[in-house]
């Protein structure tokens, strides 16, 4: 009877340290998807060539719609449809305030680089949809 309670033991803290692992690793994950504010301008700079006043301009937009984007998840709180309304109004104006910052050359560029965005999500949106 010890023998089979001290299995029983050993099979559940195995159990629970698997779960946790799996865990603190889907948060590692998702952790490195998103990117900083700092991070994207920089990932902006090497496409656009951009200048160090337009990074740094661009950083301050970023965190802008960061901290907007935080502070409207928390006000929605798991409503999908109306974050996805605001996050789509947010990366727009974003964007709009991003082209104010580029020259003709560079908003080109840009502009090529969200339209292809576009196209990767809705390729990914069809399918989930298709998995699902």
């Amino acid at each position: 009877m010890k023998n089979r309670k001290g299995i029983v033991t050993h099979f559940v803290v195995l159990a629970m340290t698997a779960i946790v692992a799996l865990s603190l690793q889907q948060v590692a994950q998702a952790q490195r998807m998103r990117m900083s504010p700092e991070d994207r301008a920089k990932a902006l700079k090497d496409s656009l060539s951009l200048s160090n006043e337009q990074t740094a301009k661009i950083v301050k937009i970023y965190q802008a719609q960061q901290k907007e984007m935080s502070d409207k998840m928390a006000e929605l709180q798991g409503d999908r449809d109306a974050m996805r309304q605001a996050f789509q109004e947010m990366t727009a104006k974003t964007n709009k305030e991003i082209e104010a910052v580029l020259t003709k050359d560079q908003l080109k560029k840009f502009q090529d680089l969200v339209k292809q965005q576009m196209e990767m999500r809705q390729r990914m949106m069809q399918q989930r949809q298709r998995n699902n």
